[in-house]
């Protein structure tokens, strides 16, 4: 994930925090420590992501440049790391499949819809439940095309607005992200987003824009929803 500008516009404001946790590696989504924690700072689990700080900018010592760990060792630096807390600021991921983050699922479509309403292809859109999420295409008359799926069933992705007529062999993806909607699962290292899980599951943030191009080149933009900078949490 990477800092992508903010809602208001503006200048990205950073602060630096002590860190209570390993695995704080630049571009993920930090939150506030709990109480007992050593530090001001850790990062959360890929599915919950409480109290936001913000957007770890950098694993570095400003002073010297050397990347600093969390370390309970008598002695040892203390671990302060950059990051960016404006709580509008928008967050940009590749759109992945898996807990480790392959390629999105591409899909063909194996029974043709003369009047562009479901698209079926060979791979389930049930389970996971892609309803409520995006389906667009790669391949055919709707390349370039994308839908917001309203129901689902078996290998069945249903829409309100058609699409044009789809044949045979046209290629297509999904995704359990939808603009306007909370909460995307992240991958185990934090830092992309799974489009293989279902719609409104994970972290707290909201989609604010979506790039649907190939599987491995698909990204989302989110916006933080728990920040602990704004009025209230």
């Amino acid at each position: 994930m990477q800092y992508a500008g903010c809602i208001g516009g503006g200048s990205p404001m950073i602060v630096r925090f002590k860190v209570s946790a390993t695995g704080m590696t630049p571009g993920v989504i930090a939150c506030s420590a709990p109480d007992g924690a050593t530090g001001e700072m850790i990062v959360t689990a890929t599915t919950a992501t409480a109290n936001q700080v913000g957007t770890l900018l950098d694993a570095a010592d400003s002073r010297t440049g050397e990347t600093l760990t969390y370390s309970t060792t008598q002695g040892a630096a203390e671990a302060i790391y950059s990051v960016i807390i404006n709580p509008d600021q928008l967050i940009r991921g590749l759109m992945v499949t898996g807990a480790t983050g392959t390629a999105i699922t591409g899909d063909t479509i194996v029974t043709a819809a003369s009047n562009g309403l479901t698209t079926v292809g060979g791979t389930s859109v049930a389970s996971p439940d892609m309803d409520q999420g995006m389906v667009w295409y790669t391949s055919g008359a709707n390349v370039g095309r994308s839908r917001k799926i309203v129901s689902t069933s078996s290998v069945t992705a249903t829409v309100v607005v058609p699409f044009a007529a789809n044949a045979v062999g046209d290629t297509f993806q999904y995704a359990g992200i939808c603009k306007g909607l909370q909460g995307i699962t992240l991958t185990t290292d934090v830092q992309k987003f799974r489009a293989d899980i279902a719609v409104a599951t994970g972290v707290n943030v909201t989609t604010v824009n979506m790039e649907m191009n190939g599987t491995t080149d698909s990204y989302a933009t989110v916006v933080l929803t728990d920040s602990v900078f704004q009025q209230t949490t």
